[in-house]
């Protein structure tokens, strides 16, 4: 198989191309058209011409968007591959600005939207075309009290390019820069991230030992890219909440379109059940004979796999037949992605660390990123990734607005992808070995959601209040770190990862916090489903694709509530996805 990069030709040549300068002219003058199309917006009263007026607006701003989403997506993905490829950073740049140019500029429709009588969005969403908005309408409408003057909110957009999207940029920067050293051999921090996982202990604490070493010398940097976006969060929620105060984490369950009920229900179903998580961690140290579970052992592989090394292509088609076996289509999608061009998982110099799927506007397509180096817990990542882009392919018909779901339901596909794959490898195995090593993957799970996952979220609202009050210092950062995997972890590990907040990439992405709980929400709720999968039977797949297709659509409770009948505020459906994890962590404690 040849290496799987990335076929953009046809998205641009290059970064800084003729065509780009085309298509940016081409958006300025989208933009010029716009402006008397939204003076007309306050003196139009009649209802069809308001229709009328409203549509062009969408059509034309439609085509703007779609141009500054390829651009950001091409120029986001050249740095993942190159962190120093000074013209996609020059393009990721101006297709921010002409987002926010874009935002800006309508922010008159916004606002109408907002504080329109309700009887009047009632007549206007009668129109089918304007109807595809409704839902968004209606979730915005929600925080009419949270709106500032449409001076205030054009003023936001504007500086945030350079002020909160800039801070996220210079940490994209630093991890393409970032070298590690390990045990003499300097390496990109993707390929150390990769030997995490390897079976000698001592490879993986060197490599452990050289992560830590680079961020710890970037840890006033990333300490001052965390105050300065969570201090723009914490005074932009001030500067809104004249007449009612929302706090970080009701702006996050509102972009998360989910209740604040739930997500304390779904956080106190995992504070219940983190001796799950312990008890696998216990497991694993057992098998491998270890007294001093430590941070770099945590993505250890059994060890009877020591000599066990997959190819990408073998990769592949354990996927693609996974997939398969549930949904034929869904297996094919798998090939696809390799044959147009649309994975990228080699090696390159510069290379960023972790994975993460995204997609072009128009054409609608799926990318799948990742650093492929023969391991188990590479497959499982290429599984979890090209669930995503099955999730954006479902949707690909859809209207740009229902094409861009909320985090919290982000990450069901991709892991019910990962539960389709090990399952199929557990029913393939035919030894108490090889079943141990995909039982041990599903321990490996248990503990990334049920710890990992809370204590980012118990450090994140730490760090939110921390902020409120002043500057957080990186040895404010540390003891808050170590505090919130204390709390989590407990005795399962000897010692704790004081820097994870410089590793992890999550705490810095700009306009988005809290992106901690959606895999813990992702993860039971992908169990849940799997669930319902024995007991709908054949019908299942269609109920499913039905799913994924009202993700931009509904919030989660009434997601759920449709297509399960199960109200998610309460604890029972937690409880019963909990229980299969029960018999995961019992199941490996069995086998080793």
């Amino acid at each position: 198989m040849m290496p799987l990069l990335w076929q953009d030709d046809h998205i641009f040549a290059a970064p800084d191309c003729p065509a780009v300068d085309a298509a940016f002219h081409h958006a300025q003058q989208i933009l010029t058209s716009l402006r008397p199309l939204l003076d007309e917006l306050p003196a139009t009263q009649d209802t069809n011409a308001l229709r009328h007026l409203l549509r062009t607006i969408r059509r034309q701003a439609e085509e703007v968007t779609r141009l500054a989403w390829n651009a950001q997506t091409y120029g986001y993905n050249r740095l993942s591959r190159n962190g120093r490829d000074e013209p996609a950073k020059v393009l990721l740049s101006r297709g921010q600005q002409l987002q926010a140019s874009l935002a800006q500029l309508t922010k008159p429709v916004t606002l109408f939207w907002l504080n329109a009588p309700k009887e009047q969005v009632r007549l206007l969403l009668q129109d089918p075309e304007l109807f595809e908005l409704a839902y968004d309408i209606r979730h915005a409408r929600r925080r009419q009290d949270q709106r500032l003057s449409l001076e205030s909110e054009q003023l936001i957009e504007g500086l945030a390019v350079d002020g909160l999207q800039a801070w996220g940029g210079l940490y994209d920067g630093l991890v393409g820069r970032l070298s590690p050293r390990v045990e003499g051999e300097a390496m990109g921090l993707a390929q150390a991230d990769n030997l995490l996982s390897h079976p000698d202990r001592a490879r993986r604490a060197h490599a452990w030992h050289a992560i830590q070493a680079v961020w710890a010398g970037e840890q006033e940097t990333v300490a001052a890219i965390l105050n300065a976006i969570n201090g723009w969060r914490n005074e932009l929620v001030t500067q809104r909440g004249k007449e009612r105060r929302l706090d970080a984490l009701d702006v996050s369950c509102h972009q998360g379109h989910l209740e604040r009920t739930t997500l304390e229900t779904l956080m106190g179903e995992a504070d219940a059940h983190k001796e799950l998580g312990r008890r696998a961690l216990k497991a694993m140290a057992i098998a491998q004979g270890i007294d001093d579970f430590a941070p770099w052992d945590l993505y250890a592989p059994p060890p009877a796999m020591s000599s066990v090394a997959i190819s990408l292509e073998q990769a592949l088609t354990l996927v693609a037949d996974a997939f398969g076996s549930f949904d034929p289509e869904m297996g094919a999608f798998v090939h696809l992605m390799v044959e147009r061009g649309w994975i990228d998982a080699n090696p390159s110099e510069h290379r960023r660390s972790g994975a993460y799927s995204t997609e072009y506007a128009y054409p609608a397509e799926p990318r799948v990123f990742m650093t492929f180096e023969g391991t188990l817990d590479n497959v499982i990542t290429l599984a979890h990734e090209l669930g995503h882009a099955w999730h954006s392919w479902v949707l690909r018909e859809q209207p740009l607005e229902q094409r861009d779901y909320p985090k919290t339901l982000a990450e069901t596909a991709s892991l019910f992808a990962e539960t389709l794959v090990r399952e199929a490898l557990y029913e393939r195995m035919e030894t108490r070995e090889q079943r141990r090593d995909i039982a041990w993957m599903d321990g490996e799970r248990a503990a990334s959601m049920l710890l990992d996952v809370p204590s980012r979220f118990a450090f994140e609202r730490t760090l939110v209040a921390a902020r409120g009050q002043g500057y957080v210092g990186a040895s404010q950062l540390r003891a808050m770190m170590k505090s919130a995997k204390e709390q989590w972890y407990g005795d399962s590990l000897c010692q704790y990862d004081e820097l994870f907040w410089a590793s992890k990439g999550h705490f810095s992405i700009a306009d988005l916090g809290f992106y901690n709980y959606p895999y813990l929400f992702g993860y039971l709720f992908s169990l849940g489903l799997y669930a319902q999968k024995a007991r709908v039977g054949d019908g299942f797949v269609e109920a499913y694709r039905a799913l994924l297709t009202d993700t931009g659509r509904m919030s989660a409770e009434d997601l759920v509530e449709k297509h399960l009948g199960v109200d998610i505020r309460e604890p029972a459906f937690w409880q019963e996805s909990l229980r299969q994890v029960e018999e995961a962590v019992a199941r490996l404690e069995r086998l080793v």
